[in-house]
């Protein structure tokens, strides 16, 4: 990028790293820019090479709710998933780097015979994207268990947020404005016995296989659920299994996913999130709102 000054952090940085490398979708063209702090003084470093040299950021989880476009990203994108992942336990309280991958955390809690996070089973992301969006699934949601968040600021440094500035909702937290990132998140959990927690999980996990394309690229449930309704039934019921545009395909499976065949283009999904809107609210009158994120905000 032209203007970009020698002002390097003490970290490897990539140039044009392909974005399909690190997102479930197997789609993304090049960050320009591309590193993976293993700490908060690295993620600082980050930040301020970012800042220095006038570049844009994004911050990746593990890329398993997210889109990143064709052109890919101008600037700096720093990958949380892999770093930041150190875990400790006291009592029922769980303290956690949030680059800790969500499948790695609950093989953790389930051997120290913590429950209450079974539902994440099959979820691949990391737990600073689950904090973030709130995820859930089979009536939980992980707000419910998170008693406070630490984030950097870009304008204050460090600071906690506790559950009710978190500001939890379907799908959202306070996160989701940008200008944060979240890195360490404090839960409170259940105790139980690790057998039968551990038994929570793999059936949880037998369910997804049975109704989710889990072996094809995606990036889970493309829209939210309208209230009182199930996203991928309207889908369904709308005709949309098995629509496609390029690669870009409905799942067959459950109609509110999209596969990658091989070679889809991130227009191709875009273009059927597009008709799949279209269908839904023709045939039903309700509009479907994207739970699939799309790379193209910053913070600065």
């Amino acid at each position: 990028m032209t203007g970009v000054r020698a002002v390097k952090p003490p970290m490897k940085i990539l140039r044009n790293e392909p974005l399909k490398k690190h997102t479930s979708f197997r789609i993304g063209g090049p960050a320009e820019y591309f590193c993976v702090p293993k700490d908060i003084e690295e993620l600082r470093a980050a930040l301020r090479f970012a800042k220095n040299n006038c570049l844009p950021v994004a911050i990746l989880g593990a890329g398993t709710n997210l889109l990143a476009l064709d052109r890919g990203f101008r600037g700096l994108v720093i990958k949380l998933g892999g770093g930041l992942n150190k875990i400790s336990v006291r009592g029922r309280v769980v303290r956690a780097g949030t680059g800790i991958l969500l499948p790695v955390l609950l093989n953790i809690l389930s051997r120290r015979g913590l429950g209450g996070l079974e539902f994440l089973a099959g979820i691949p992301g990391t737990l600073g994207g689950a904090v973030a969006m709130n995820a859930g699934a089979w009536g939980s949601e992980i707000g419910k268990f998170t008693e406070q968040v630490k984030v950097l600021a870009n304008d204050s440094g460090l600071k906690t947020l506790d559950k009710k500035n978190m500001r939890f909702g379907y799908r959202h937290s306070v996160l989701q404005k940008g200008g944060q990132i979240a890195v360490e998140v404090v839960l409170k959990l259940r105790k139980g016995l690790p057998a039968r927690i551990r038994k929570r999980i793999l059936g949880i996990l037998s369910k997804r296989k049975v109704n989710q394309p889990l072996g094809s690229p995606n990036a889970g449930s493309v829209f939210k659920n309208p209230k009182g309704k199930f996203a991928g039934r309207l889908l369904e019921e709308a005709g949309l299994k098995g629509a496609r545009v390029g690669d870009a395909q409905v799942s067959v499976k459950h109609a509110n996913f999209i596969v990658n065949l091989g070679e889809a283009k991130a227009r191709d999904v875009i273009k059927l999130m597009t008709r799949m809107q279209n269908a839904v609210k023709k045939k039903f009158k309700v509009k479907l709102e994207p739970e699939l994120k799309i790379m193209v905000q910053s913070i600065s």
